[in-house]
Order: C-alpha cells, then sequence, then structure tokens
C-alpha cells in the first residue's frame, strides 16, 4: 500500500463517480487508453476472454505500446454492459480497471512542495462539485492510500520561471494570493481580474529584472490594499478591459466546433441564438454588447460565484500563473486565463438566456463539454518514484 501526503480541495471528498447517471459520459466517444500492463493482464483471462477482449481493443503499436478500446456504433465503450456499467469492474473489481478508468477525472501533480491533487472539469460531477459551492473553494492536507504509485500528469517546475533560490515558495505566493483576489467578494468578478491583472503585471516585472523575491511583498502588498478598499474606485466600467470582443470569441468557439464536440457544439448552437448572433457573414448587431451585459446581470447577478469558482479550478488545476504544461510568461497565462472566462461567460450568459433561466444541470453540462473540449489531453502522463 503506497501512502501520499497530498494537497487538494475540500470538495474532493465528496467526489464518486455517478457512472450511467452522467449524461456526457467518459464512457461514451471518449478516447479510452489501455496501458500495457492491462492489456496483458486482459490477455491472461483465459482463452475465450482474451478472445473477445481482442476484438474490443485496437493495438495501435508495440513499440511502445499503445491500444485503445473500440467504440460500438453509438460511440459507446464495448466494455459497458446493459445497464450502462463497465463490465470489466463488474466481473473482476476495480483492480482490473486500466490506468485512465481506474484514476479520471482525478489529477496529479508533482511539485517541490508535494503532490497536488485535482478534478478535471471535464467530468459532470467534478464540474458540479466545484462550480455549486456557495461558498469559497478552500484547499486542505490529507492522506491518499493507493495500491499503486501515481502517475503524474503533471510536474511544476518552478525553476524554469524564477531564478529565486525559493522558486517553489515563490510559485505558491502566486498562485495563493491569485485565489485571494479572485475569491475577494468585496469587488465584483470583473474588478477583481483585472486587479489580478495587475498584480501579474507588475510580478511578471520583477522576475524580467531579476527581482524575484520582492514578489513576496508585492503580494502582501495588493493583499493590504484589498483590505483596505484601496481598489473601490474601479466601478463596472473595469468589464471593458477585461471583456473580449465578441468577435474574437465567435471565431475562438468556431474553433471549437470543428472538435465534433456533440454536446458542447449544442450549447455554442444555444448561445448564439439566445443572443440573437446571426449566421456567419452577417453583421452584427449594434447593440450586443448592451446586451450582452443586461443578459449577464439578469443570470448572474446572484450567480457569479460559479464563475468564481471556475476560474479559482483552473488557477489551482493549471499552476497559475505558473503553468503545469505549457511553458511561457505568466503574463501569457493571465490572458489564457481571460480568453477561457470570456469563453464560459458568453456560453452561459447566451445559453440562459436561450432556455430564459438559470439551470444547474444545464451548466454542469455546458462547463464539462467546454473543458473536456478545451482542456483534455493537453499533457502526456509521467510517472514519478
Amino acid at each position: 500500500m503506497y501512502k501520499y501526503q497530498v494537497y487538494q480541495p475540500q470538495y474532493y471528498k465528496q467526489f464518486y463517480c455517478i457512472g450511467s447517471e452522467c449524461k456526457n459520459n467518459c464512457c461514451h466517444s471518449w478516447v479510452i487508453t489501455i496501458d500495457e500492463q492491462t492489456y496483458n493482464k486482459y490477455m491472461n483471462l483465459g482463452e475465450d476472454l482474451a478472445n473477445e477482449y481482442r476484438k474490443k481493443i485496437t493495438v495501435v503499436s508495440k513499440e511502445p505500446f499503445l491500444a485503445a478500446i473500440n467504440m460500438d456504433k453509438d460511440k459507446k465503450c464495448q466494455f459497458l454492459n446493459d445497464k450502462g456499467l463497465c463490465d470489466i469492474q463488474a466481473r473482476f473489481g476495480h483492480e482490473y480497471l486500466n490506468h485512465t478508468c481506474m484514476v479520471y477525472p482525478r489529477g496529479f501533480c508533482h511539485s517541490s512542495g508535494g503532490t497536488e491533487l485535482f478534478l478535471e472539469l471535464s467530468c459532470e460531477e467534478a464540474t458540479r462539485l466545484a462550480l455549486f459551492g456557495q461558498n469559497q473553494i478552500r484547499f486542505e492536507n490529507a492522506i491518499l492510500e493507493s495500491n499503486k504509485p501515481i502517475v503524474y500528469s503533471r510536474v511544476m517546475d518552478a525553476g524554469k520561471y524564477t531564478s529565486a533560490e525559493n522558486s517553489s515558495d515563490i510559485f505558491v505566493k502566486l498562485r495563493t494570493s491569485s485565489m485571494e483576489i479572485a475569491q475577494n467578494r468585496n469587488y465584483r468578478l470583473c474588478q477583481r481580474l483585472l486587479i489580478m491583472g495587475m498584480f501579474i503585471k507588475q510580478a511578471d516585472a520583477l522576475i524580467s529584472s531579476g527581482q524575484d523575491e520582492e514578489i513576496v511583498n508585492l503580494a502582501n502588498k495588493f493583499q493590504e490594499r484589498l483590505d483596505k478598499g484601496f481598489y473601490d474606485a474601479l466601478n463596472e466600467q473595469a468589464s471593458n478591459a477585461i471583456d473580449l470582443e465578441i468577435n474574437f470569441i465567435l471565431e475562438m468557439l468556431k474553433n471549437m466546433e470543428a472538435k465534433n464536440n456533440e454536446v458542447l457544439n449544442k450549447y455554442i448552437k444555444h448561445a448564439r441564438e439566445g443572443l440573437c448572433i446571426p449566421s456567419s457573414g452577417q453583421e452584427l448587431p449594434d447593440n450586443l454588447d448592451d446586451c450582452y451585459q443586461r443578459y449577464f446581470e439578469l443570470y448572474f447577478a446572484d450567480n457569479e460565484y460559479v464563475l468564481e469558482n471556475y476560474i479559482v479550478s483552473h488557477i489551482f488545476s493549471d499552476g497559475f500563473p505558473f503553468n503545469y504544461l505549457n511553458m511561457g510568461s505568466i503574463i501569457k497565462n493571465y490572458k489564457e486565463l481571460l480568453v477561457k472566462y470570456n469563453l464560459v461567460k458568453f456560453l452561459l450568459v447566451g445559453m440562459c438566456r436561450y432556455h430564459m433561466k438559470f439551470d444547474k444541470m444545464t451548466v454542469v453540462e455546458c462547463v464539462s463539454s467546454f473543458s473536456r473540449s478545451f482542456d483534455h489531453h493537453r499533457g502526456g502522463a509521467l510517472v514519478i518514484n
């Protein structure tokens, strides 16, 4: 038995797979890989089962080994039984699941500070837990027991971003301060994002000039100013500073539609129709920005915490303002956060207007399908002993 000290969101303890109750099920139309050890285990279950399983698995390459489960005509995993549950798990237990099915939507990051555990928002149940806690997301240390070594999907080497001797402390301070700004409900969310951008820009300047050690003082200064209401002068015009142009958002969504995520494409269509956006090639209505802001107030005035929780989840799971998967400046990573925020905001506002209501389950399905298309499979797995 392996034991790990992990750092995780408190809502993780509530997570369990809801299986066939999940609409955008990870057993449906997803690429489900099979590791070599699991494949060999299946081939040693007896000749009849081995022959049956060979028909359900395609070995793409033997060196290095790469295999995937075949989908049936309905794009469902061929190992699902008539109840929509995994036949392998039902027959042989959890230990016979391949690594992908055993771990997902859990993700593990290795950093000098230890092991972090997060939930992928491409999973609907993980999205529900992350988005709909009306209290601020909190994190905790816990003990994780596992029969197998952890496979890390992300590794944080803070030394690639900062030359400071205490690079890990710098990373933690930057990330923690970013989350504290994002969760400060004395300000509207658009104001918080603007303040975060100011913080990231000044931190980047310190890193560029070799004054990394001053980042701790900078973070403390921003927190002190937040507490004293220094940024109260930021008004609703702050939204203009962090909202992207509708044309850019529509172009991004057009690119995402090309990935053929059926569920996400449905919500993109609903968002367009809800905001009365004409088909491609036609000019946008002159009053679209005003309508967009009015609908946002209508459906999110009392639900802004949903977008806050989305941002905080991104900050934690992606290692913001550094990034576990994509090397780049912290300003570049802040811009990526704004792009994701704007895309999700646009989809949710348009979708709520389409349905003429704020519906939690629809929000969950929309955000998880977005995350699946935007974030899923961005990085490979890495085992660290």
